[in-house]
């Protein structure tokens, strides 16, 4: 049972249904870090990077068939950047089932995107491949909050 303090001064509530899931701060640069945690998807685990400045969970084009085995692949119409780059060639596609901690999803829409130079990047400093990103869509729809120094994630 944790409790939080609300937004008017003195008043309280009791969060009951809350998962506390471990997370791993991972070091990128002497002053930058990362934070990932283990998700399931479709009962195979998934190194999963949380970016809050992500507005949808993406999962790693490339290992797209391992994690969805023969899902449809559609081409994602919306116009899709990220940081810094052009427009990214970009796909949708569904998970049948995602946990992440007690918490199950269902028929989740998932984007899927050329993770690769990311991940070869992590490969330079001998950091674990990312498969897949939980962005605000998710962070949000589960009510998330990140536990920094207690190196968890909170969900609803």
């Amino acid at each position: 049972m944790v409790l939080h303090r609300q937004t008017t001064p003195g008043m309280y509530c009791w969060h009951l249904n809350m998962n506390h899931i471990p997370l791993e701060l991972i070091h990128i640069e002497p002053d930058g870090f990362h934070v990932m945690f283990h998700a399931s998807v479709n009962g195979l685990k998934a190194n999963t990077l949380i970016d809050t400045g992500a507005s949808k969970t993406i999962l790693d084009f490339s290992r797209a068939a391992h994690y969805l085995g023969d899902m449809e692949i559609k081409p994602f119409s919306k116009l899709f950047t990220g940081v810094g780059s052009n427009q990214i060639k970009t796909y949708i596609s569904k998970i049948h089932t995602m946990r992440i901690g007690q918490k199950e999803f269902s028929n989740l829409d998932v984007l899927l995107i050329d993770l690769a130079a990311i991940n070869q990047t992590y490969a330079i400093y001998d950091l674990p491949r990312i498969d897949m990103v939980l962005g605000g869509d998710l962070l949000v729809q589960m009510k998330a909050l990140i536990d920094y120094p207690g190196k968890k994630l909170i969900v609803h």
